[in-house]
């Protein structure tokens, strides 16, 4: 049996998005500031919509994965099977959880109102009770078949989401609205002659090159106005929206959705480009920061699909 291997339109693909990739990182790295000087607008409703949206195929990962697992068989013996069933409704529960306090709460609804803790836990639990209800009603035969899915979205969101946290502590990079208007301003003009002297390219990682604006009063100061300031390389909110590139391994899964596979890598494609771009108009990311991100997304998310293809063709 012939081994599973990559198609030539398959290579035409990786090579043309390679292009795309280093092709805007060099723009990136010449022109990261001037673009963000020209895009910047905090008070734009496409800005402020997806910095509060965009993130939502990352948040639903959990709820998804655990919901999926919890269903699986796990053996005819009941107290065995309890632990495993109690493990992934609590990660449902926790899922639900992390969605209401660090999504909706501080975007949605007053963070300062009172027993926030007692709601969130109330309608974590709500929200629990009610998506394992309704995924019960799904046919056992097709939940099984949902694992390799479940599975797919873990290591997409987990795997990209783990690398991005990793680069932001090494590349240290400020955020372009903190830049902009703060109590620093007059002082970094007067010994330096610019506001943007704290900017640092992509190419420079803080842990390597750092930055000799950044002595302890420059980073307090900036820290006061955004604790989250100096996390801007890579793109946390782009490789969370690139979790939505998880749906591309169901044309494999399902063979009527095959005829319309270009579909599956299309419709994650717009909405992390969508996501990224509404990031550099409200000063949070760079150019460089939003590729970088969305990318770590797309490849972790292909180089898993080709395993699992390549796996299962091979063990065909």
């Amino acid at each position: 049996m012939e081994k599973y291997s990559i198609s030539k339109k398959g290579w035409i693909e990786i090579a043309l998005a390679s292009a795309i990739f280093i092709g805007l990182a060099v723009v990136a790295a010449l022109h990261d500031l001037a673009i963000n000087q020209a895009l910047y607008n905090p008070n734009s409703l496409y800005g402020q919509f997806f910095a509060r949206l965009g993130e939502t195929p990352s948040y639903l990962a959990a709820p998804t994965v655990g919901a999926i697992l919890f269903h699986q068989n796990y053996g005819d013996r009941k107290f065995f099977a309890f632990f495993p069933k109690l493990l992934f409704a609590a990660l449902v529960f926790a899922g639900w959880f992390f969605c209401l306090y660090a999504w909706v709460w501080g975007n949605f609804i007053d963070p300062e109102l009172p027993y926030a803790l007692v709601y969130q836990l109330a309608f974590s639990a709500i929200l629990t009770i009610a998506v394992l209800l309704a995924t019960s009603l799904v046919d056992k035969k097709a939940m099984k078949k949902l694992l390799l899915f479940a599975l797919f979205v873990l290591i997409v969101a987990g795997v990209s989401n783990a690398i991005v946290q990793i680069m932001k502590a090494i590349w240290s990079r400020q955020r372009f609205r903190t830049m902009v208007d703060n109590e620093m301003n007059a002082s970094l003009i007067a010994a330096y002659g610019d506001k943007f002297a704290g900017f640092a390219p992509w190419y420079k990682p803080q842990i390597l090159f750092p930055s000799p604006v950044r002595n302890e009063a420059y980073i307090a100061a900036h820290k006061a106005i955004d604790s989250d300031t100096f996390h801007s390389f890579p793109s946390g909110h782009t490789v969370a929206a690139a979790a939505s590139y998880a749906i591309i391994i169901l044309p494999v899964m399902y063979d009527k959705l095959k005829k319309c596979n270009t579909l599956f890598w299309i419709l994650p494609t717009l909405y992390t480009i969508t996501v990224a771009i509404s990031r550099i108009v409200m000063g949070a990311h760079y150019l460089s920061d939003v590729l970088f991100g969305g990318y770590i997304g797309l490849a972790i998310a292909a180089l898993t699909r080709y395993i699992i293809v390549k796996k299962r063709s091979n063990a065909a």
